[in-house]
């Protein structure tokens, strides 16, 4: 009693004491009391207590929260009597509280289900519940209580609860088929009270609920199925449509029936003929929009379940989808209800789409009903002027979130109506629409710009249309101005969508190219729209071939370029700026031309770079302020410009006489600029740093042999900036690509080892001693990885044998960030492992003496045991999985190459690495005697995987058993110790 009291206190102090400190210890000593085993005890008592006095609602429904919870976790310490006590205590609590407040009576009721679902010998207490419920029904009000219990109890099988509870989907399935077993009790229990109790509003919501819970375990499937459109539970649910209560939920009641029964759909299209003229039509009129929610969604259902019922193309089913066309067209606070009627549109259309071309004549019936939903839908996805001023505009669509949404939507609907109308029906649809007469109603005219361009795909697949009535809607917009038409970026944005998706049509004629080019330059300005008008200005310069062959179509691209930096467009949005004027460049015959074009396009991205290096000068920026920032933000948007600049250049040959000249111009321009910054305190600043060198390392991919002069001070610059800046990888990448495109060149091979050197004993790859340590850097680890793998596969092999202890030093670090958490840098350490074994497989046709194959043949026989230990740690570790097919390829290389006489290691030198890592393994991660069986499958399986390579061979030249035999081993492996996660120290 003592204990009850003190619950009593606490529960009244959490919800009315003023003071958060006495709330607080409240919670604490309720929280510690839910775990004790005397709460069983008291939370029982205080629901079936006979007096009052001591406590209240509240309390009372923190009784039931506790024994609710208290089953969920401790069921397991209640024995069975327990169990049986328990169970009987919750239905006297139930019967007593079935005429209290509802929601009390719902916790108790969940607590006994619960209790029945967990309980091991469920079965028995179902049958000693519904044993009961017979006696409670004739108790009067006790009906409520057997109501609410029958209502939850089918709840506990659905899907998300029992994973949530950690049940089994055996137990669960024993649990439904005995609840299954009384379906037929409950329907007439249901059948009862529709008769006697439905006039009170309350419990005709009731009834709908759990005749809910029971369909959607199956009730009506223990019928005859063509007996069940005529159950009176059905025709309940019917008439509740027409009662506001319970509206909703037989609603929901009859969407899972069409859902859950082929032969409910006809009996529901019947009965929506009526509800047609009696409910949805006057909600339509008058505004109702839960009743036409509730209706358009029950009519999505039953199209996406049975489309072919409306593809009957009756007077009756042609006036219901007309009433559905209401439903799309219907205006609302937001586009929930049109939203909704998108899928019946779509299922309906993909049907009568699918029926053939012998059914043409049904097909045309329904032409007139798509053409008017494409005018609906011109209707519902305009943004009225008044919207501009809502709080709900999303900054990044300019539309409202629901709008957005629907918008989102749409696609497959649009899709489906132009395949069925036809895509040049579509589109004359649209287009007849489109005026210029005043006044101009720019909202109609985006909204059709934004459905032609959410059907392209489809319009493009048909034959070629005219669409050069575009050109002038696209000039009459660039006249506009943002104080006269409300939403004009988002007019340019949909505008530029089209004019992209359609270049090829509307471009056809040279004379429209320049009012169309101005048309984007005015976009670019609109943050709203300047990604669609750069991508629109690429397809352009895509489409029309000679467009730099005009000079003012040249000149308007050189204006868009000059200005680029004034547009405050994104680097991607930059970039296919440029990319567009780089691709009308490429067409230049003309030397002088190209020139004084690139003179002119490249000089606001010289300006920033020199006025950077003369403040650094004049120590302007020897103190963080708004100068120095915006001249560090301007120099990095200028480098990554002419980066841009130089990746549009083709890869330039001896022949490329102007291509050869304009490049080493560009360089000869620029170089001293990169050079000072090289050398200046500014490669501290990261973002400046990756920008110069992303710049060189595009000027390197397409500069081809006129780079090699610079080849020795860049590839000083990045080592030593490296050195300087150790968390800066961008030197690491820049020297990754210039390996990649000259390392095979004899003349640079020992600039690259140099290169190497100073890389691998770089402080920070120096500590690459640990997964601990590669895992604090990763981007380091990775990109040094990448780096040595290149320089194995690029660098002139006449000289590799000269870095033996780079790479050797790197082969031990691969061998440890193999194991890393950080995906990236564990597959390229694993990418770099197979690269060096791939090299020695392919130097065994070779003379055992030649300095390579010697090299490596030594790094292979000193650093077995690591790469096998590297790759069992690595299996081991996090994303195990991801790893498997790596490490098959590299222990099948690393076994063919003991496997090969020529290579002189041996067999016997793999299976002494193999069973000497195995055993280095902690005790705790391998099962008793597993070792040695181990040891045993692993090395068979490396034996047929060895054999399906041949020495100086590729795996990838030559497939087989053995090597998918391998990684299954491995896999199993991963999946047998995929809880066990290690870190090499």
């Amino acid at each position: 009693m003592e204990l009850q009291m003190q619950l009593v206190q606490a529960v009244h102090v959490l919800n009315h004491d003023m003071l958060s400190c006495n709330r607080v210890a409240a919670n604490q000593w309720l929280v510690q009391f839910q775990q004790t085993d005397a709460a069983w005890q008291v939370a029982t008592g205080i629901l079936t207590a006979e007096a009052l006095n001591i406590h209240d609602f509240e309390v009372e429904l923190f009784a039931a929260q506790i024994l609710k919870r208290k089953i969920h976790s401790d069921i397991g310490t209640l024995l069975p009597d327990g169990r049986r006590a328990l169970q009987n205590a919750l239905l006297v609590s139930a019967t007593k509280h079935s005429s209290g407040p509802s929601q009390l009576l719902t916790q108790i009721c969940l607590a006994l289900s619960a209790l029945i679902f967990r309980s091991p010998e469920a079965r028995s207490l179902i049958q000693q519940l519904f044993g009961r419920l017979y006696e409670l029904q004739c108790q009067g009000s006790g009906s409520h209580a057997v109501l609410e219990l029958l209502t939850v109890l089918p709840e506990e099988v659905t899907e998300e609860k029992t994973i949530v509870a950690n049940v089994n989907s055996d137990h669960r399935r024993q649990f439904s088929n005995e609840l299954l077993s009384h379906s037929s009790s409950v329907l007439k229990f249901l059948v009862h009270l529709t008769e006697n109790e439905a006039h009170f509003y309350t419990v005709r919501s009731k009834i709908l609920r759990c005749f809910l819970s029971w369909v959607r375990i199956g009730c009506l499937l223990e019928i005859d199925q063509l007996a069940v459109p005529s159950h009176p539970l059905i025709a309940f649910a019917f008439a509740c449509l027409q009662v506001p209560e319970s509206f909703s939920v037989a609603i929901e009641v009859l969407a899972e029936l069409i859902n859950r029964h082929e032969v409910i759909p006809p009996a529901v299209l019947l009965q929506m003929i009526v509800v047609k003229d009696t409910l949805l039509l006057p909600a339509l009129a008058t505004g109702n929009e839960v009743v036409v929610k509730g209706l358009c969604w029950l009519m999505a259902e039953l199209g996406q379940s049975a489309p072919g019922l409306f593809a009957r193309g009756t007077p009756d089913v042609l006036s219901l989808e007309e009433a559905m066309l209401g439903c799309t067209r219907f205006q609302s606070s937001n586009w929930e209800v049109a939203e909704t009627s998108l899928s019946f549109w779509s299922a309906l259309g993909d049907y009568l789409i699918n029926l053939g071309f012998e059914k043409q004549s049904g097909l045309r019936a329904y032409i007139p009903l798509y053409i008017s939903l494409l005018d609906a839908l011109v209707l519902r996805v305009q943004v009225g002027p008044k919207s501009y001023n809502e709080d709900d505009i999303d900054g990044s669509t300019g539309l409202p979130d629901s709008l957005a949404q629907f918008r989102i939507n749409l696609e497959e609907t649009t899709t489906t109506v132009c395949r069925l109308l036809g895509p040049t029906q579509y589109v004359t649809q649209l287009l007849s629409q489109i005026t210029l007469e005043l006044p101009v109603l720019w909202q109609v005219i985006e909204a059709q710009f934004f459905l032609l361009y959410a059907a392209s795909e489809a319009i493009l697949d048909g034959p070629a249309l005219d669409l050069s009535s575009l050109v002038n809607v696209f000039l009459a917009i660039s006249e506009e101005r943002p104080e006269t038409v409300a939403g004009l970026d988002l007019l340019y944005k949909s505008a530029a969508q089209v004019l992209g998706a359609f270049s090829r049509w509307i471009c056809n004629h040279p004379t429209v190219v320049l009012p169309l080019l101005s048309f984007l330059a005015s976009g670019l300005s609109a943050p709203l729209a300047a990604s669609a008008c750069a991508t629109a200005l690429r397809r352009i310069c895509e489409e029309v071939s000679a467009m730099a062959s005009d000079p003012a179509n040249l000149e308007c691209l050189l204006w868009i370029g000059e200005g680029l930096h004034n547009f405050k467009l994104s680097p991607k949005e930059e970039e296919e700026v440029l990319c567009a004027i780089g691709r009308s460049l490429s067409t230049v015959t003309s030397s002088a031309v190209l020139n004084d074009a690139l003179h002119r396009l490249l000089k606001p991205t010289y300006d920033p770079l020199k006025e950077l290096l003369i403040a650094d000068v004049e120590n302007r920026l020897k103190f963080v302020s708004a100068e120095s920032a915006m001249l560090l933000e301007s120099s990095v948007r200028a480098l990554h410009r002419l980066g841009t600049i130089f990746s549009q250049f083709p890869v330039l040959s001896s022949s490329s006489v102007i291509g050869e000249e304009v490049f080493v111009g560009i360089l000869s321009q620029f170089w001293p600029l990169l050079e000072q910054m090289f050398s200046s305190a500014f490669m501290e600043n990261n973002s400046l740093a990756t920008a110069v060198c992303k710049c060189l390392s595009e000027a390197t991919k397409t500069g081809g042999q006129c780079i090699l002069p610079l080849l020795p001070n860049i590839t000083k610059f990045s080592s030593e900036n490296f050195v300087s800046f150790q968390t800066h990888v961008c030197f690491l990448k820049l020297a990754n690509t210039l390996t990649e495109e000259h390392g095979h060149q004899k003349e640079y091979a020992p600039l690259f080892v140099e290169v190497a050197g100073v890389f691998s004993t770089a402080d920070s790859v120096a500590a690459l001693s640990s997964s601990y340590a590669c895992d604090n850097e990763p981007d380091v680890a990775e990109a040094y990885m990448n780096f040595m793998s290149t320089f194995l596969r690029n660098c002139h092999k006449g000289v590799l044998a000269t870095a033996e202890s780079h790479v050797e030093a790197a082969l031990n670090r691969a061998t440890i960030c193999c194991t890393v958490m950080h995906r990236g840098a564990a597959l390229a350490a694993m990418s770099y492992i197979s690269c060096l074994l791939e090299m020695a497989l392919s130097s065994l046709t070779e003379s055992v003496d030649c300095p390579l194959t010697a090299a490596v043949l030594k790094i292979c026989t000193q650093c077995g045991e690591s790469i096998v230990s590297g790759m069992l740690y690595a299996l081991l570790g996090p994303s195990a999985m991801s790893r498997v097919y790596k490490a098959t390829t590299i222990l099948q290389q690393l076994a063919a190459i003991c496997n090969s006489g020529s290579s002189r290691i041996g067999w016997s030198a793999l299976q002494c690495w193999i069973v000497s890592a195995i055993q280095a393994l902690p005790a705790e991660y391998l099962r008793h005697g597993e070792a040695e069986r181990l040891s045993v499958t692993w090395l068979e399986a490396l034996r047929a995987a060895a054999s399906d390579v041949d020495a100086g061979n590729s795996i990838r030249q030559r497939g087989g058993n053995g090597g998918r035999s391998l990684k299954r081993v491995l896999r199993d492996f991963v999946e047998q110790h995929k809880t066990n996660l290690i870190c090499v120290s």
